[in-house]
């Protein structure tokens, strides 16, 4: 089941009213029929929905119908008459004004010119051969005419630009499926600094909370290890390395440190010393090494931390231990190996992926957090007491970082990280900008979006450049889907959101009264989103607030989920009423028929009406 259906549930207008977003402008072409005539060639004149009094440049005959275009004027509608299709074939109307417009008589014409009849969308030449090329262009014909039919509904512009990015939204694939497109475009490649960041933010948006713990207990496995004051703890800590595949199993701790240096970023000072130093102590002179030890103390004691500074006051007398002759050359090796250890350590205060092989440290982390998760029985219960002491240890300091999508106080300002990130509030924060400077508009300037936005006019790559269209087209088109409606405000987007093991797209729809400040009355909103979770699968939330007053409505399949969710009711109530709301009832509904995708369910376009209030106080 593809997200992308529970846009087209959430964007749905109510068809009764479609026709009434439809203003007549000069130019447009109308199928009219004529139902009285009065004086001075005025008529009655039935278009679709609406019965119109206009002023008719001919005379015509009543109950007849009419190609019209709507021309200029003040006071009452004026038509001018086109072509008369009294007494024509069903489908020589559509033909009639084809030829009238001088477009080619195919299939996909005739097939427009019927849609946009069918559903009382009003009729440009220009907008014809527009969508005509773009679905034309399009991959299916029904997604490219219901695209163009929501861009003339919203009163959107007219162009491919936006016709591109709306389409992307209802037909499109999900925003984190598409992030990882983009991401697999661009791992490996020669990136620019803009390459680079966007790189860097999609592997941050499409981590899940289990490798993010991972990664966590990796780093914090590592400091341990390279700890030469603890021996026990730094032993214990290497061998949960190794559990989790970061080490072959049967490699020692000084090969797994010369594995770290000459496997390292050259690029970085301290690696490129220490490889220096590992070369001259096996095939070296002693003057040599003592020469770059020298050299690798001057590295250290440039550094500000105070962490630098201990470390090059140990390497100074070392150093002068090795000058004096107290340490004979070559060194042992365990004295090299905890030299070694003492100052990798410093590089783990910079970036651990610029010292490990990036696929083998995402891998370890992924393995450790399922070691962490007790989704791996097997290898836990492989290991010593120390080392199950540690793993332990491990998990419980680690817990508060990692809980953060189930956390109520975090959830918040996480969700308001994420949506900043993607760049959705871009336009604003530029607006911002050229009115007065702000530090924090400034920073949302290196969001997404405009990431994307500079990326693609460096020319990359024909399949980076298509992921990154896509990709930009996917949240231009959820700008143009939140919009005002006289004194509402409907918002809707799509979160990349991270569960425990997998990236799940979040879909929100909210919207609201307005306040005087211009926000959502928290009084009067309702919300609507929808979630694909790891176990419970497709859940649906229907949150309706009328005078502080909540009602929620639960759809999902799961037969037991009234049951599962009934210790948290009380909890739930408590913590509302703290926040001056009150919980008036949970209600839960099971997808019908059975076995369909909840969207199937015809209640859903009650549910998700774009005319009625759909939003959320986010505080909730």
């Amino acid at each position: 089941m593809k997200p992308s259906e529970i846009i087209q549930k959430i964007i749905r207008h109510d068809q009764s009213n479609a026709g009434n977003t439809a203003a007549f402008r000069p130019g447009q072409i109308v199928s009219g029929k004529v139902a009285k005539l009065f004086p001075n060639q005025t008529a009655e004149v039935q278009i679709g929905s609406h019965k119109v009094i206009a002023q008719l440049e001919t005379p015509l005959s009543a109950d007849n119908r009419y190609w019209f275009r709507v021309e200029p004027g003040e006071g009452l509608l004026r038509l001018r008459v086109m072509e008369s299709v009294k007494g024509q074939s069903k489908g020589a109307p559509a033909e009639s004004l084809l030829i009238q417009l001088g477009m080619q008589l195919s299939r996909e014409n005739k097939m427009l010119i019927q849609y946009f009849l069918k559903e009382q969308l009003p009729i440009t030449g220009e907008t014809l051969r527009m969508a005509s090329e773009w679905i034309y262009e399009s991959k299916s014909a029904a997604d490219g005419l219901r695209t163009v039919k929501e861009l003339i509904i919203r009163q959107l512009p007219f162009t491919k630009d936006v016709y591109s990015a709306l389409s992307s939204v209802i037909n499109g694939d999900s925003l984190s499926s598409l992030m990882g497109e983009l991401q697999d475009e661009l791992k490996g490649a020669d990136l620019s600094s803009k390459g680079q960041q966007i790189y860097s933010l999609l592997g941050n948006l499409t981590k899940t909370s289990r490798d993010k713990l991972g990664q966590q207990a990796v780093v914090r496995l590592f400091s341990g290890w390279l700890n030469a004051k603890d021996q026990a703890s730094s032993r214990t800590a290497f061998q949960l390395l190794k559990a989790v595949g970061m080490f072959p199993g049967e490699v020692a701790d000084g090969a797994a440190i010369k594995q770290l240096i000459e496997g390292g970023e050259q690029n970085k000072p301290i690696i490129q010393s220490l490889t220096e130093l590992l070369k001259i102590s096996e095939t070296g002179n002693r003057q040599e090494f003592i020469l770059n030890l020298a050299k690798l103390n001057g590295v250290i004691a440039q550094r500000s931390e105070s962490s630098g500074q201990a470390q090059a006051q140990a390497l100074q007398t070392l150093l002068n231990e090795f000058r004096n002759g107290r340490i004979s050359f070559p060194a042992e090796k365990n004295l090299l190996t905890t030299l070694f250890k003492s100052v990798l350590s410093l590089t783990l205060n910079d970036d651990l992926e610029h010292l490990l092989d990036g696929d083998k440290f995402r891998q370890a982390a992924v393995q450790a957090g399922r070691l962490l998760g007790g989704e791996k029985p097997s290898a836990a219960a492989a290991l010593n007491p120390q080392e199950s002491t540690m793993l332990e240890e491990l998990k419980n300091s680690l817990r508060p970082e990692s809980y953060f999508p189930y956390d109520q106080r975090n959830i918040h300002s996480e969700l308001k990280r994420i949506i900043t990130t993607l760049g959705f509030s871009h336009e604003h924060d530029v607006l911002k900008l050229l009115k007065q400077y702000d530090d924090e508009a400034a920073k949302n300037l290196d969001t997404l979006k405009p990431l994307l936005m500079g990326f693609l006019t460096e020319e990359p790559a024909h399949a980076a450049k298509d992921a990154a269209e896509r990709l930009l087209h996917k949240i231009t088109g959820f700008q143009a889907l939140s919009q005002e409606s006289g004194p509402l405000q409907h918002y809707i987007f799509q979160l990349p959101v991270s569960l425990w093991g997998k990236i799940s797209d979040l879909t929100i729809q909210w919207s609201g009264r307005r306040t005087e400040g211009g926000n959502i009355d928290p009084s009067h909103c309702r919300v609507i989103f929808y979630l694909d979770m790891e176990h419970l699968n497709e859940t649906i939330i229907d949150l309706q607030v009328q005078n502080r007053i909540i009602n929620i409505s639960v759809i999902n399949e799961h037969s037991e989920i009234k049951n599962l969710t009934a210790p948290f009711a009380a909890e739930l109530k408590a913590n509302l009423l703290k926040l001056n709301y009150k919980l008036s009832s949970v209600s839960f509904q099971k997808p019908e028929p059975a076995g369909d995708s909840l969207l199937a369910r015809e209640t859903m376009t009650s549910i998700v009406q774009a005319n009625q209030f759909s939003g959320v106080d986010i505080r909730i």
